[in-house]
């Protein structure tokens, strides 16, 4: 058991220096085709260094998406790079029980985040609650029994779940008790 825990950290230093040196590899490429005029392969070198990264980024926030709730059903976490939509990333998760459905989601540093800050819905449709110690904002509409809740963590991330035929909002409230926002602040190095 020792020797596998062992062989396991040394296996994930080796991959994060190589991460590491495949990206400054792929920016000091791009930096070096830039300088000699040659601005497709310098573009080419830095979006692929771009993409590395928020793939890794990609991958961590997946594993910060909330778990399902009781009795509900989780896809798969997916994530992109918004590039057409602004810049930044996007990481979702689906969740159904029977009918009802959940789509979480976590925006990092797009132009959405800012919306979301400057949205100021219906009074009588909204509620703010607490997400452990940060206010989130539930719209809920009794007649279509859908709402959504949404959080802005630094100016930087839109926490958002939104929800379809539910019996009520407790369950947005509920699942996104499950975002860890220690650690999305963590890995987006939001203090």
């Amino acid at each position: 058991m020792r020797f596998k825990i062992i062989i396991g950290g040394i296996v994930l230093c080796i991959s994060a220096n190589a991460f590491a040196a495949d990206v400054g590899g792929r920016i000091d490429a791009g930096r070096a085709f830039y300088q000699k005029g040659d601005i497709a392969k310098a573009a080419h070198e830095l979006e692929a260094a771009l993409f590395d990264i928020q793939d890794r980024l990609g991958r961590s926030l997946s594993a910060l998406m909330p778990a399902p709730l009781a009795g509900w059903q989780a896809d798969e976490a997916e994530y992109e790079g918004l590039s057409s939509s602004g810049g930044g990333l996007s990481v979702t998760r689906a969740y159904s029980k029977g009918d009802a459905s959940l789509n979480a989601s976590i925006i990092l540093d797009n132009p959405a985040v800012s919306a979301a800050l400057d949205s100021q819905p219906p009074q009588q449709m909204v509620k703010t609650v607490k997400i452990g110690t940060e206010s989130a904002v539930l719209r809920w509409d009794n007649a279509s029994h859908s709402g959504d809740i949404s959080l802005v963590l630094g100016k930087r991330v839109l926490l958002q779940i939104e929800g379809e035929d539910l019996a009520s909002g407790d369950d947005l409230v509920e699942s996104a008790k499950g975002f860890d926002l220690a650690a999305i602040r963590k890995t987006v190095g939001i203090n």
